[in-house]
């Protein structure tokens, strides 16, 4: 069984520039800039810096000095300030003003984010853990799920805010989402993260409510869309539209036909209980018996005309329905307490030198 696991993977980015204070000008060189613009040439460049004098190291909005050299060494291989730059950058800002005691927190935190990744990074290659092609294209199918709109297509716009949201190329978020995957093998090799069927069936026993699903019905629905400050006279016309849509699917006209006809066509299926955010729809919807029309309803976003597909009443799920949830759920759950203790245990026996930039 897989492991899904999140684990810390800092974005490469940022080389901030090193900022250099320019020393005074030598006097005969003013002089001569004063001449030359007098005859009307050109002035010579003023001298910015004492030759040989080592360059500043660039300061961000809160007054912190970028690190310029590795910020920690971990079983003799550094971590580069770039790494951890582009984190501390990420979570500080660029203007925002930040009390001095947080910052040395946040700097703590991402250090030691950072020397958990080296850790993970080079307990993979000592356990000789890799990833097939196959295994990668599993893992990076999983992750994009997400921005996909239900059956629809996939929805490349939520990807790019994703990749934006957190300072990331998409070949930084693949490599992430790699990482993630290499780690979840760690974790598999050295952890104990396997569920007994006596301990699945202890955690139903011990959480009943979990399993209760509440009444629902399922419909088809039909909207004579109409603003809600719309005129008394456009109201009328949208409730008699609804109304002649509820007589034409109660004669036994095609749905898909109907709804086209008085509406923008086709609306996905309605799924409500008593609680849901459509307090007028409720009511209605579970006073339909299957198969049933309802008369139009008017909703903040118009009329609808409702058929009930589907009855479901309260009921407990049973454990073998909910065996393999169960399972998932609790081998995720000590999966993240395994690689905790994973890590703790590696830095106990590794050789680490922190070296914060403040």
């Amino acid at each position: 069984m897989t492991i899904r696991l999140t684990f810390a993977i800092v974005a490469v980015a940022l080389a901030p520039a090193c900022g250099k204070s320019p020393a005074p000008a030598a006097a005969p060189a003013a002089a001569a800039a004063a001449k030359a613009t007098a005859e009307g040439a050109a002035a010579p460049a003023a001298t910015t810096e004492t030759a040989g004098a080592p360059a500043a190291p660039a300061v961000n909005a809160n007054g912190v000095p970028s690190a310029v050299g590795p910020v920690a060494t971990v079983n003799g291989r550094d971590i580069p300030p770039e790494r951890f730059n582009a984190e501390f950058e990420r979570l500080v800002g660029r203007s925002t003003k930040v009390p001095p005691d947080r910052l040395r927190r946040i700097a703590t935190n991402v250090l030691n984010r950072l020397i958990d990744q080296e850790l993970r990074e080079q307990a993979i290659r000592n356990e000789n853990i890799t990833l097939t092609d196959s295994e990668f294209e599993d893992a990076w199918k999983e992750f994009t799920a997400r921005f996909h709109k239900g059956d629809g297509p996939f929805d490349q716009a939520a990807l790019n805010a994703e990749l934006e949201r957190s300072h990331l190329t998409l070949a930084q978020m693949r490599e992430q989402v790699r990482q993630q995957r290499l780690g979840a093998k760690l974790v598999q090799k050295l952890g104990k993260v396997e569920v007994s069927e006596v301990d699945a069936k202890a955690y139903y026993d011990n959480n009943p409510s979990a399993w209760v699903e509440t009444a629902s019905r399922d419909l088809r629905p039909i909207l004579v869309r109409v603003a809600a400050d719309a005129s008394p006279d456009a109201q009328h016309k949208a409730e008699l539209k609804a109304e002649e849509a509820s007589a034409a699917l109660k004669k036994g006209q095609d749905f898909e036909q109907v709804a086209r006809q008085f509406s923008e066509g086709p609306l996905p299926p309605l799924h409500l209980t008593r609680a849901s955010a459509e307090p007028e729809l409720g009511p209605v919807a579970f006073q339909l018996k299957v198969g049933e029309v309802s008369k139009p309803i008017k909703t903040r976003w118009g009329w609808y005309v409702l058929r009930l597909i589907e009855k479901n009443e309260e009921r407990t799920r049973p454990y073998s329905e909910c065996r393999d949830e169960i399972r998932a759920q609790l081998t995720t759950r000590r999966g993240y307490t395994e690689e905790r203790r994973i890590l703790i245990e590696l830095r106990k026996k590794a050789e680490v030198v922190e070296k914060l930039p403040f």
